[in-house]
């Protein structure tokens, strides 16, 4: 079913409305791992054993390069999940609205520049035909 411009434009002020309450974010990932410390006598190096943690890493891209953030439990790591979640949430949004917007141009009439008389007088002449005088010289 195809919906109407109206409804269509409803909804990307909608969009635009939630983009506006998404608060702090910031790019990147958190990723929670379990290492074996190495030592021979430690239960992390038996079978099956996931290891000691769970450490957390965040990695973004800064100027083209990986940056990781080792973290623990606690407030930091806390602040940083919330505001990789709201950029998660923008980048959501920003498809959404994309994708809004294409369907709004989509939905909108075609305008014919023939039967528009300002468009028209508006028309520039070719000027073709004077840089040709211009090379005879």
């Amino acid at each position: 079913m195809a919906e109407t411009l109206e409804s269509l434009e409803a909804e990307r002020e909608a969009i635009v409305r939630e983009l506006s309450e998404v608060g702090d974010m910031r790019r990147g990932s958190i990723n929670e791992v379990f290492r074996s410390c190495g030592k021979p006598s430690c239960c992390c190096s038996e079978a099956g054993h996931p290891g000691h943690g769970p450490y957390y890493a965040f990695t973004t891209k800064v100027e083209g390069k990986t940056k990781t953030l080792q973290l623990r439990t606690g407030p930091r790591l806390t602040k940083l999940e919330r505001e990789v979640e709201s950029y998660k949430r923008f980048r959501e949004l920003t498809q959404r609205l994309l994708a809004v917007n294409e369907s709004i141009c989509d939905a909108r009439p075609f305008e014919d520049p023939a039967l528009d008389s300002a468009a028209a007088a508006l028309k520039k002449t070719s000027r073709r035909s004077s840089r040709r005088r211009l090379r005879r010289k």
